[in-house]
């Protein structure tokens, strides 16, 4: 192994990398790193990037970034948003296979990641939604003070530099005109939030027929009530109409700082620690639990070379990813201690929810072919088409090339869509949920208070039961928003390299509920091309997906510190205790400002450094101070449930 000592160089000879931060090997091969650093943040996704960017704002805190990506080469089709859906997935993502599906049809299912610097920010579909005021309001009812809608605003607010839609002919034709200043958005921060200068006309189809069956249009899904049909905001330059992610939002602009340093292509392997130091200085700590002292990380290319420790001063922070994260603090000891000792790592930690409470929303993804001969999509970009397309694009920034694959969506509350509101929760409520073997009393109860959340959720008029994402060539994508069922992710093997592909299985459908929901969604899907604006596309179903076929088959696709440790935390998906209604890359960017504002508070009493809420918040309830956060009990995470040891593992962004 080689030592942190023989890695050192002065921090002068780092100034000289032309990528400023970025570390490099020398010519020996080895990385010039310091003997030792204040925070050491494991993945370069969105939590990772947003805490980096903001411990390094102080020149006296060292900060390194450890990613098992490479930076993205800006080209074409990650940076231009009508090329999403096109590039080449061997660059930038990882395909990850989920356990068979016990509940569908015995199938297994493939998703994917990104693994880059930005992590999916950088090859995901830019659709910027939030949530609705409940859904967070039901992170506080679980036990997360501060942690509610009131206490997360201000950091959406101071993530997001956003531009109101362009009064233009598109936004009118569709009813959808924007407030001169839309309070609740942040008009400063790092992350740029806007629209495309072009809107294929199926849009426009699509928001009419959405009208013609009772949906009401919402000229702003993020103020707070996400229901509705909208054109849909996008994280995207409005002025240079192209992809607005982590690494663009919150690296390049450290690039010069001489305190923030990143690996690439190097994956870390363990964590590493001692026991003993005294207590946590949160003042949740539980008596009965051994009280880690982080030390460090290990860190490596790939399996066959010597690994590289890097020690820490104050904190080590998981970014990793809501599936790798908790991969890593298992083969570190810290998890059921059943699985661990299967896997012969000796248990540092014997915590029962890591890896549990794994959450996604289900998807049906139907394309309905559109027969009309006037209907131009972004498959009609082709040949000389296409040479038209991008030059366009590149000179003046307008055209389909300014379109993401998602200009449209709809989020519907449950009693929008049906009469069988009651019986729908009445299912929601008496069908047993087959929860993972490995659950033990504690995430029982803890999952039963979240299920008591979500059915005061999926009874509400300001929170959607699902969303249809309306694509340019007819794809038409049903998500359960508020899904009941529970999986687990969980390491196989106790090498890190060896959990390239780890025991993923969401386990959908293991509540009933979620499946009837998406039925609900595809029967909506039949009414909806059956109205005038949309008939007028000729949209042909594809196999299976008829209302009578849907029914008979269905083919589906307030600190974060970690229980029993001094000085780790988790800043990405997973800690999330219920997945918003949404798409969660607002989400997640706002949760890695508030965290990084806890951190900063606790280790040097910085206050946190956010906007004030306009007046027309200040007779709502105010956000709880990170000092206040710090005292909630949040450890792992935030807490899922009402017990200690309840930890949450989430998809990543879509």
């Amino acid at each position: 192994m080689l030592s942190t000592n023989t890695l050192a160089f002065a921090c002068s000879f780092l100034l000289s990398f032309g990528f400023g931060v970025r570390i490099l090997p020398n010519e020996n091969g080895s990385l010039p790193l310091l003997d030792s650093y204040d925070y050491i943040i494991v993945g370069a996704g969105i939590g990772g990037l947003v805490v980096a960017n903001r411990l390094s704002e102080d020149a006296s805190v060292s900060v390194l970034v450890i990613e098992s990506g490479d930076l993205d080469d800006r080209a074409e089709d990650i940076s231009i948003p009508g090329n999403i859906g096109l590039e080449d997935p061997r660059r930038y993502e990882v395909k990850l296979e989920m356990a068979p599906q016990e509940f569908l049809d015995g199938e297994t299912r493939v998703f994917t990641q990104g693994k880059a610097v930005g992590g999916s920010t950088i090859v995901n579909g830019l659709v910027w939604t939030r949530g609705s005021v409940a859904d967070f309001d039901a992170w506080e009812h679980l036990g997360n003070p501060g942690w509610g809608w009131m206490g997360l605003l201000p950091y959406f607010r101071k993530s997001e530099n956003y531009s109101k839609p362009i009064s233009n002919k598109s936004i009118q034709d569709a009813s959808m005109t924007a407030r001169s200043v839309i309070s609740e958005h942040g008009h400063h921060g790092p992350v740029e939030v806007g629209y495309p200068n072009y809107f294929y006309n199926q849009s426009h189809n699509f928001l009419n027929g959405i009208q013609k069956l009772g949906i009401p249009l919402n000229e702003d899904p993020n103020s707070g009530n996400a229901t509705g049909a909208c054109m849909v905001p996008s994280s995207m330059s409005a002025k240079n109409q192209s992809r607005s992610d982590a690494r663009t939002a919150y690296l390049d602009s450290a690039l010069e700082r001489p305190n923030l340093h990143l690996i690439t292509g190097h994956t870390v392997t363990h964590i590493l620690y001692d026991k003993g130091g005294g207590k946590p200085s949160s003042s949740t700590y539980v008596p009965s639990v051994p009280s880690l002292n982080i030390t460090g990380v290990e860190f490596a290319t790939n399996e066959t070379v010597d690994t590289i420790t890097a020690t820490c001063k104050k904190e080590v922070i998981l970014a990793a990813g809501s599936i790798f994260s908790p991969v890593l603090l298992q083969i570190s000891g810290i998890g059921p201690a059943k699985l661990l000792r299967s896997l012969g790592v000796d248990v540092a930690i014997d915590l029962p929810g890591v890896g549990s409470n794994l959450q996604d929303h289900p998807t049906l993804e139907p394309v309905y072919d559109y027969a009309s001969p006037d209907v131009f999509s972004a498959w009609d970009i082709v040949g000389s088409t296409r040479d038209g397309v991008r030059e366009e694009y590149l000179v003046n920034r307008t055209g389909p090339w300014t379109a993401p694959m998602v200009n449209a969506i709809a989020l519907p509350a449950l009693s929008w869509i049906t009469d069988r509101v009651q019986e729908v929760l009445d299912d929601a409520a008496d069908a047993n949920c087959t929860l993972p073997s490995s659950y033990d009393a504690a995430l029982r109860e803890g999952y039963a208070a979240q299920q008591a959340e979500l059915l005061s959720l999926l009874a509400r008029t300001d929170t959607p039961a699902y969303e249809v994402m309306s694509t340019s060539w007819g794809q038409l994508a049903i998500s359960a928003m508020q899904p009941f069922s529970r999986g687990t992710v969980l390491a196989n093997s106790s090498s890190m390299f060896e959990n390239s592909q780890p025991i993923i299985d969401p386990r959908f459908c293991s509540h009933p509920v979620d499946c009837e929901l998406l039925l609900l969604g595809v029967e909506f899907n039949n009414r909806l091309i059956q109205t005038p604006p949309m008939a007028a596309l000729k949209p042909r179903p594809p196999p299976g997906f008829s209302a009578e076929e849907a029914r008979n088959k269905t083919a589906l696709d307030e600190t974060v510190r970690v229980y029993g440790t001094r000085n780790l935390r988790i800043v990405d998906a997973g800690v999330i205790p219920l997945v918003p209604g949404a798409h969660i890359q607002a989400t997640i960017y706002a949760i890695g400002e508030k965290a990084a504002d806890i951190i900063k508070n606790e280790s040097w009493g910085t206050l946190p450094r956010v906007e004030p809420l306009p007046e027309e918040f200040q007779d709502r309830q105010p956000a709880a101070s990170p000092e206040d956060s710090s005292k909630s009990g949040l450890l792992p995470l935030l807490k899922p449930g009402r017990r200690h040891g309840t930890t949450h593992s989430g998809r990543e962004v879509r």
